[in-house]
Protein backbone atom coordinates (compact mmCIF):
# COMPACT_ATOMS: atom_id res chain seq x y z
CA UNK A 1 0.00 0.00 0.00
CA UNK A 2 0.88 3.56 0.09
CA UNK A 3 2.65 5.47 2.09
CA UNK A 4 -0.32 7.67 2.78
CA UNK A 5 2.21 10.59 4.05
CA UNK A 6 3.48 11.33 0.96
CA UNK A 7 0.02 11.70 -0.52
CA UNK A 8 -1.24 15.54 -1.57
CA UNK A 9 -4.36 15.06 0.80
CA UNK A 10 -2.44 14.13 3.49
CA UNK A 11 0.02 16.95 3.24
CA UNK A 12 -3.41 19.48 2.96
CA UNK A 13 -4.81 17.52 5.75
CA UNK A 14 -1.46 18.63 7.65
CA UNK A 15 -1.88 22.13 6.63
CA UNK A 16 -5.42 22.34 7.37
CA UNK A 17 -4.84 20.98 10.59
CA UNK A 18 -3.10 24.32 12.04
CA UNK A 19 -4.42 26.60 9.62
CA UNK A 20 -6.41 30.29 11.31
CA UNK A 21 -7.82 31.72 8.52
CA UNK A 22 -11.45 30.40 7.76
CA UNK A 23 -11.37 31.26 4.07
CA UNK A 24 -8.00 29.52 3.91
CA UNK A 25 -9.27 26.74 6.30
CA UNK A 26 -11.84 26.17 3.50
CA UNK A 27 -10.20 26.32 0.08
CA UNK A 28 -7.90 23.26 1.81
CA UNK A 29 -10.60 21.48 2.72
CA UNK A 30 -12.36 21.45 -0.76
CA UNK A 31 -8.72 20.83 -2.36
CA UNK A 32 -8.02 17.80 -0.11
CA UNK A 33 -12.28 16.82 -1.25
CA UNK A 34 -11.52 16.87 -4.93
CA UNK A 35 -7.98 15.09 -4.45
CA UNK A 36 -9.94 12.20 -2.44
CA UNK A 37 -12.93 12.28 -4.70
CA UNK A 38 -10.81 11.66 -7.75
CA UNK A 39 -8.60 8.49 -6.02
CA UNK A 40 -11.75 7.15 -5.19
CA UNK A 41 -13.72 7.83 -8.97
CA UNK A 42 -9.93 6.34 -9.92
CA UNK A 43 -10.14 3.12 -7.22
CA UNK A 44 -13.78 2.34 -8.74
CA UNK A 45 -12.97 2.87 -12.65
CA UNK A 46 -10.19 0.27 -12.02
CA UNK A 47 -12.70 -1.97 -10.02
CA UNK A 48 -14.94 -2.16 -12.57
CA UNK A 49 -12.32 -3.15 -15.42
CA UNK A 50 -10.98 -5.74 -13.59
CA UNK A 51 -14.86 -7.52 -13.10
CA UNK A 52 -15.14 -7.15 -16.58
CA UNK A 53 -12.29 -9.18 -17.76
CA UNK A 54 -12.20 -12.78 -17.69
CA UNK A 55 -9.29 -14.43 -15.72
CA UNK A 56 -7.00 -16.29 -17.04
CA UNK A 57 -8.17 -19.44 -16.14
CA UNK A 58 -11.42 -18.84 -17.29
CA UNK A 59 -10.00 -18.28 -20.38
CA UNK A 60 -8.37 -21.47 -20.19
CA UNK A 61 -11.21 -23.76 -19.44
CA UNK A 62 -12.80 -22.42 -22.53
CA UNK A 63 -10.02 -23.36 -24.54
CA UNK A 64 -10.30 -26.80 -22.80
CA UNK A 65 -14.02 -27.50 -23.70
CA UNK A 66 -13.78 -25.82 -27.33
CA UNK A 67 -13.46 -29.59 -28.75
CA UNK A 68 -16.31 -30.63 -26.51
CA UNK A 69 -18.71 -27.72 -27.73
CA UNK A 70 -17.56 -28.97 -31.36
CA UNK A 71 -19.00 -31.96 -30.65
CA UNK A 72 -22.39 -31.52 -28.98
CA UNK A 73 -22.76 -28.81 -32.12
CA UNK A 74 -22.13 -31.26 -34.43
CA UNK A 75 -24.43 -34.26 -32.90
CA UNK A 76 -26.90 -31.26 -32.22
CA UNK A 77 -26.78 -30.63 -36.02
CA UNK A 78 -26.97 -34.22 -37.07
CA UNK A 79 -30.21 -34.97 -35.04
CA UNK A 80 -31.93 -31.72 -36.68
CA UNK A 81 -30.78 -33.52 -40.09
CA UNK A 82 -32.54 -36.30 -39.06
CA UNK A 83 -35.58 -34.84 -38.35
CA UNK A 84 -35.73 -32.37 -40.93
CA UNK A 85 -35.61 -35.34 -43.87
CA UNK A 86 -38.83 -36.91 -43.24
CA UNK A 87 -40.47 -33.69 -43.94
CA UNK A 88 -38.42 -32.83 -46.99
CA UNK A 89 -38.93 -36.99 -48.24
CA UNK A 90 -43.07 -36.45 -47.58
CA UNK A 91 -42.75 -32.72 -49.29
CA UNK A 92 -41.21 -34.88 -52.17
CA UNK A 93 -43.49 -37.72 -52.04
CA UNK A 94 -46.20 -35.38 -52.57
CA UNK A 95 -45.07 -33.64 -56.03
Amino acid sequence: MHDQTKQPWFQLCQLASVEQDPEKLLALVTEINRLLEAQETERDTRQRRSWRQTPESDQHQTAARQPYLSREAQSGTSANDTEERPASNSSEDSE
